[in-house]
């Protein structure tokens, strides 16, 4: 590391590099000696002018490296591939080098924000839409009771066409049990066709096993009316919180439980900034309130708030996982939500025994405020 920062790079390359092996006709002063003295046919001369292991192994070193070279030459003088672009409702498709055919279409730019806002609300929400463009609507309905949840997911077609070819693929992730049942080939590599105004329907029934902080991803893929190939990237809205059962404390317990949850892998906290045009005040704290309860799924604490301008709230995190006694694995959370009117922020703290909890709280609460 030291040479490389001393020197050029070309100048480091150059003292790695190998040193070639000796041209075969050359011949070093000990062999040309024995030579002289012995006769050719002699054992000494024949073992010392034998490459050692050590001049074998560079010699094959050293023409593996002109082959690379050689071949790197080759496809440096290769014409490259031509690249023709066209383009279709704002997205840019390129020909794919290895099969020569179109990259799939993806996202187009100016529908992510409405997808992030939709998947945020949906993660407090117990259905709506969570993608939507000319062709296709992907709708969710989703409960949870304990560690078990159901979600449902709805395929609608939009477009003037067919969507065939159409799949749907759902990441495994070591924290969910997952089991899929949907619309015949739905779920398949051959996939099924969506016709004009019609749904493929997707039961997807999950149990938490663990505490997590990530969404698990979806991929939706079909082949439009047009051939062009579409390739959706999206996020289901299962979310820590969506296991949660809410939990009231009395002023006491619930201090008692927030000193005891001090320390820096078992809280996490940030602030939120308000729009510039947002005020704080006492209808927007009835809104967060009823974030905290329907929204995050935390039982209010009375009497733990000492001014209007702070929640609290409990819950416990459920899984479906067993302790050695055969009892299910449960993770406590505290969240307190302070508000500064005059600062035109929020800060939200939780406190967990679990810091993937303690993140994933965080997360999902910084999200809702934002859009409440």
């Amino acid at each position: 590391a030291a040479m490389r920062e001393a020197f050029v790079p070309e100048v480091v390359e150059d003292l790695l590099r190998e040193m070639p092996p000796f041209e075969d006709r050359k011949q070093s002063a000990l062999e040309i000696r024995l030579r002289e003295n012995e006769g050719e046919d002699s054992a000494a001369f024949f073992k010392a002018s034998r490459p050692s292991a050590a001049q074998r192994q560079r010699a094959a070193e050293a023409a593996a490296a002109r082959e690379v070279e050689n071949r790197n030459a080759i496809e440096e003088e290769a014409p490259p591939i031509p690249v023709s672009i066209e383009k279709e409702n704002g997205v840019v498709h390129k020909p794919n080098p290895s099969s020569g055919g179109p990259l799939p279409v993806g996202i187009p730019k100016e529908v992510i924000p409405a997808m992030r806002k939709a998947f945020s609300n949906l993660c407090t929400s117990p259905s709506g839409v969570l993608f939507e463009n000319a062709l296709l609507q992907v709708g969710v309905k989703h409960e949870y009771v304990g560690a078990q949840g159901r979600i449902s997911i709805f395929f609608g077609n939009l477009g003037k066409g067919p969507l065939k070819n159409f799949k749907a693929q759902i990441d495994d992730c070591d924290h969910l049990r997952v089991q899929k049942q949907g619309t015949d080939g739905l779920l398949d590599e051959e996939g099924c066709t969506v016709a004009v105004k019609t749904q493929a329907k997707l039961l997807v029934l999950v149990e938490v096993m663990a505490p997590f902080d990530d969404a698990p991803a979806m991929r939706v893929s079909f082949e439009a009316e047009n051939g062009l190939r579409h390739e959706y990237p999206l996020r289901l809205p299962i979310v820590a919180t969506s296991f949660m059962e809410p939990v009231t404390l009395e002023p006491g317990a619930f201090m008692q439980r927030w000193k005891s949850l001090e320390g820096q892998d078992r809280e996490c906290q940030e602030v939120v900034k308000t729009a510039s045009n947002a005020s704080i005040d006492e209808d927007c704290m009835k809104r967060i309130r009823t974030i905290m309860t329907d929204g995050l799924k935390f039982g209010r604490c009375p009497g733990c708030d000492p001014t209007p301008w702070t929640v609290s709230g409990a819950a416990t995190f459920r899984t479906g996982a067993k302790d050695v006694n055969g009892n299910n694995i449960n993770v406590g959370c505290l969240v307190r939500v302070e508000a500064n009117p005059q600062a035109g922020a929020f800060r939200v703290t939780t406190r967990t025994l679990h810091p993937l909890c303690s993140r994933a709280v965080k997360n999902v609460a910084v999200v809702s405020i934002k859009l409440a």
